[in-house]
């Protein structure tokens, strides 16, 4: 299999999707004055479609090219970039993003689901666990530059470099092949569909954690944290840069084997991690304090993504149509939960309230996830 190009390819991808997801709210804060509904609802516009749209290309990869609709999800992308390089104001940037969810939509599932159909069951974890350091990596990256980058550059120059990304990826996704026809191992399907189900929701709520961070966190560090040794801009990069670098490392570790797989109380421990570390970070001041709780947070949202796209590919069949619903559930919840929080923050006028309801949806999240397995046969 061709896996180092599925994960440059996924590298260079997720580094200018957060790139561009770093430029994008702070020019609405700095620019354009946007409130917390605002930002919440420029991350809904660009997630909504991305969620309806997955479903049906995550079914349509099973079917088609998926080589040609990856390359059509880079082009989509690039689109959005130049678009947003140029919005002269907050409505034209609302128009702009969708372009961005619909492309990362045709990109993602064709990609996931040729992993999973080209690798032989025995070799899933390896091969999984590498991909997702390899995009993760990329998302790390892209935010502990980007804050670096809008300082220096401005927006523009940063939406400009990140369409040029999204061309480049292109010609690296490899062309299709046939499905692997390796059986799956003896007793490898069962319990899968409960715990399959369970991560789904787990993601959901974690990826709403990751999400009300990456849409909201600019405008509560301004209001709240002073930094003397940079800008806010690198500031904010560099705390969702250490968010994603640890969920990286923990995809790094998840990949030296499967016994962490089929236990629930992994799952509930690692949602509570990042409920947790995501209350504390609101009630601190110092820059230094938050850098060191940031990783908790990706520790458990990397260990609920890991669990999700697992379940979701280590099956005989339909990998695209999973992996489809596995990115629809977690762009649900990195829409549904920022902008349920941004309405909050402004509502209350608390701008931690984001952090407290984002915190409260994934440990409740806990008692449905716990009637799923319950009810499982």
């Amino acid at each position: 299999m061709r896996l180092w190009r599925y994960c440059v390819a996924a590298f260079i991808y997720d580094w200018f999707v957060f790139v561009f997801w770093t430029a994008v709210p702070v020019r609405a804060v700095r620019e354009f004055g946007a409130s917390s509904t605002q930002l919440a609802l420029l991350q809904a516009a660009s997630t909504v479609p991305y969620v309806l749209n997955s479903l049906f290309i995550g079914t349509l990869a099973d079917r088609w090219s998926k080589s040609l609709l990856a390359r059509v999800g880079c082009v989509v992308a690039a689109l959005a970039c130049v678009w947003t390089a140029q919005a002269p104001s907050l409505a034209m940037l609302f128009v702009g993003v969708p372009l961005l969810g619909i492309g990362a939509s045709i990109f993602w599932p064709p990609v996931q689901g040729g992993i999973g159909a080209e690798t032989d069951p025995a070799r899933m974890e390896r091969a999984l666990g590498t991909f997702n350091v390899m995009w993760s990596l990329g998302k790390a990256a892209g935010f502990a530059m980007a804050g670096k980058l809008v300082a220096d550059m401005g927006h523009s120059w940063v939406l400009w470099i990140s369409a040029a990304s999204a061309v480049a990826v292109i010609p690296l996704y490899p062309r299709d092949v046939p499905a692997s026809t390796a059986p799956l191992p003896e007793g490898g399907h069962e319990g899968r569909a409960a715990f399959r189900t369970m991560s789904y929701v787990a993601n959901f709520a974690a990826f709403g954690v990751g999400a009300t961070l990456q849409n909201q966190f600019f405008k509560y560090l301004k209001a709240t944290v002073s930094t003397t040794t940079m800008s806010l801009e690198t500031y904010f990069g560099l705390f969702l840069g250490a968010v994603f670098l640890a969920q990286t490392l923990m995809f790094f570790v998840l990949q030296r084997g499967a016994r962490w797989t089929y236990r629930r109380w992994l799952l509930y421990g690692a949602q509570l991690l990042a409920a947790a570390a995501l209350s504390v970070s609101v009630l601190l001041r110092d820059p230094t304090l938050l850098l060191l709780v940031a990783p908790l947070v990706g520790v458990g949202i990397g260990f609920t993504y890991a669990s999700s796209i697992y379940y979701s590919l280590h099956g005989p069949s339909d990998h695209g149509r999973f992996a489809g619903i596995h990115e629809a559930v977690l762009g649900a919840g990195s829409f549904i939960i920022p902008l349920a929080g941004g309405v909050l923050a402004d509502l209350a006028g608390d701008l931690r309230a984001p952090y407290w309801l984002a915190a409260g949806v994934s440990v409740a999240s806990l008692a449905l996830q716990e009637r799923i397995y319950r009810r499982s046969p």
